[in-house]
């Protein structure tokens, strides 16, 4: 199952602390949360090395999804996913007071050139490093593929429109989106096929933000690859 996670705000340094679980994005609940568990979030999403848990006077009921609750970093946890909480469950706080919201500040890690090379192969890789095509020219067109459980694996065409397209061109870094291509149009991928039944509706940043099927089960076959021209 893909996993990430997120601060929901325009620099992705602070706002609503969010999780990616079974292709839906939700809350996490501030119940049992400290400082020690922001800063593991911070330093995570390479935003500094200390984080503090903001009080936001917001009144009424959640209306989306809230993942966790109870997260309870420990000083041997050094990843998000690492720490204690109670399990999963799509409805782990009601009230939009029970949201945790975050700033990071503090010192940033630098990055080092070889870990951005092999940033498939790190935690922090950044959605645009998570995406790429193949078969096509110029790095802007050919089948999508993207990166988890460290494997690149390919998009499944079914439902694939210029929706999609769009946000896959956008997440890339190639500016619009000219074509929405099925049926292996660049050639058919090896390996899993990641995701599939992807949902966007047009202005979301990456194929993470849409309503997506995850996992490399399903009906869906290598003949069925999607891709793009952007």
């Amino acid at each position: 199952e893909f996993m990430a996670l997120r601060l929901e705000n325009s620099d992705g340094c602070s706002g609503r602390l969010q999780v990616f679980y079974n292709g839906t994005w939700g809350s996490v609940c501030s119940d049992w949360m400290l400082t020690h568990t922001a800063s593991i979030v911070c330093k995570q999403l390479g935003c500094g090395d200390e984080g503090s848990i903001e009080t936001v006077q917001q009144r009424g009921n959640i209306s989306g999804t809230a993942w966790l609750n109870h997260v309870e970093c420990g000083k041997k946890n050094s990843s998000f996913w690492q720490c204690p909480s109670a399990p999963w469950n799509r409805q782990s706080c009601h009230v939009l007071q029970k949201e945790t919201h975050i700033t990071c500040s503090g010192r940033r890690a630098e990055t080092p050139a070889a870990l951005v090379a092999e940033c498939p192969n790190s935690t922090s890789c950044t959605a645009m490093e998570q995406i790429r095509v193949v078969g096509g020219e110029g790095g802007c067109s050919g089948r999508v593929e993207v990166w988890q459980r460290g494997a690149w694996g390919t998009v499944c065409d079914d439902s694939w429109d210029m929706e999609d397209a769009e946000v896959a061109c956008r997440q890339l870094g190639c500016g619009s989106a000219l074509s929405a291509l099925g049926e292996a149009a660049f050639g058919e991928g090896t390996g899993p096929i990641w995701l599939q039944q992807v949902e966007c509706r047009g202005p979301e940043q990456s194929l993470w933000d849409c309503k997506v099927q995850c996992g490399s089960r399903g009906a869906c076959q290598h003949k069925e690859d999607a891709a793009v021209n952007c």
